[in-house]
């Protein structure tokens, strides 16, 4: 009890940030582990991510965060930064369609074509973590601006996602660029036809 009567209310701990194990599987599709070097291994290994185990549920913030960026050193090392994690988030998005989770996504954004999917994307997201955000503000039918809450500092990674989600929803002559950055988060330009 406080001097003034009334009980002390607990805050509710921060809820931690996770990456789903099927975001996981996607950036660690064959293609990609074939590549990786044994010191790339051991760096994820250490950074909490064993490549050789059978993956957890979830990994936290942290963990994916550092893992990228070992990804993004082993396979691109003579790529700028920038440029090797729109690679990588390339990568990743179009590797969905190895899974029959990736499939139905894919189907499902083909049916409904780049506007509609990228109306959806916020879901998109929220299937692969649980504290990206994004919002959406439709310019028009082939142009469009969104807000996504964490980059990691690095929103290459976000524009290479955005370009493949737009390719496979059956766009053409994507062009995805950062209109800005406020805080941990970043808005980008999309536009297609």
């Amino acid at each position: 009890m406080h001097a003034w009567g009334e009980q002390a209310r607990a805050e509710p701990a921060p809820r931690q940030r996770v990456i789903f194990e099927h975001t996981v599987d996607w950036l660690l599709q064959p293609s990609v582990r074939l590549r990786l070097s044994p010191a790339a291994y051991n760096a994820l290994r250490e950074a909490g991510l064993d490549a050789t185990e059978r993956l957890r549920p979830a990994y936290s913030f942290d963990t994916w965060r550092r893992s990228l960026a070992i990804i993004v050193a082993d396979l691109y090392p003579a790529v700028p930064t920038g440029e090797a994690y729109r690679m990588l988030g390339q990568m990743l998005a179009r590797s969905v369609e190895r899974t029959a989770l990736g499939r139905a996504m894919v189907s499902m954004g083909r049916l409904l074509g780049p506007l509609r999917s990228m109306r959806r994307i916020n879901e998109t997201f929220q299937s692969a973590d649980n504290y990206v955000e994004s919002r959406f503000t439709e310019r028009s039918a082939t142009h469009c601006e969104l807000w996504i809450n964490e980059v990691m500092d690095q929103p290459g990674y976000y524009q290479g996602i955005l370009e493949a989600c737009l390719d496979l929803a059956g766009a053409r002559d994507v062009r995805v660029g950062v209109l800005s950055r406020e805080g941990a988060g970043a808005t980008f330009e999309l536009s297609w036809r």
